[in-house]
């Protein structure tokens, strides 16, 4: 006769989501502080400037990109404007639209911000965790978002 599986309990598995939001938030707030100190960057400037591809973006695409609203999407491309980080270019075809690109200033600060949240994530989880665990929940969260799951993780090596 097979075994059966054990069924999990609800208060379980809420504990598990509730084990992951409270390590997700404890990781942003460690990678907020970061931004901060070491690149005067918060996380949404942050998760603006690398939504930016080097040959630029729609600013209605990076607005579909990033976790902010159209409207506050183009607030934030003034504010980083103002400190000369990316430059927008209005396009020609629509009126409203305008084609977002980052700056040299930009780009270089976007390289180091990216090797800070590298670091940080790497100090504040996965060096908490194996390969074996790695590769596990690499393989678990690309079930829940498959979408992402090619552009967010690379190989194991």
């Amino acid at each position: 006769m097979p075994e059966s599986k054990p069924v999990m309990s609800r208060a379980f598995k809420v504990g598990v989501w509730r084990s992951y939001m409270e390590i997700h938030q404890r990781v942003l707030a460690e990678i907020a502080r970061a931004l901060d100190e070491r690149h005067r960057l918060s996380v949404s400037e942050f998760d603006t400037l690398v939504n930016i591809p080097l040959d630029g973006v729609r600013l209605k695409v990076l607005g579909e990109r990033t976790v902010l609203t159209q409207s506050a999407v183009s607030r934030m491309c003034d504010r980083l404007a103002r400190r000369g980080l990316v430059t927008r270019t209005p396009v020609a075809e629509d009126q409203r639209g305008a084609l977002v690109r980052l700056t040299d200033e930009g780009r270089t600060l976007l390289r180091e911000a990216v090797r800070t949240n590298a670091e940080v994530v790497e100090e504040n989880f996965t060096s908490h965790l194996s390969d074996d665990d790695l590769v596990a929940l690499n393989a678990v969260l690309g079930r829940l978002a498959p979408e992402s799951g090619d552009e967010q993780c690379d190989t194991p090596q």
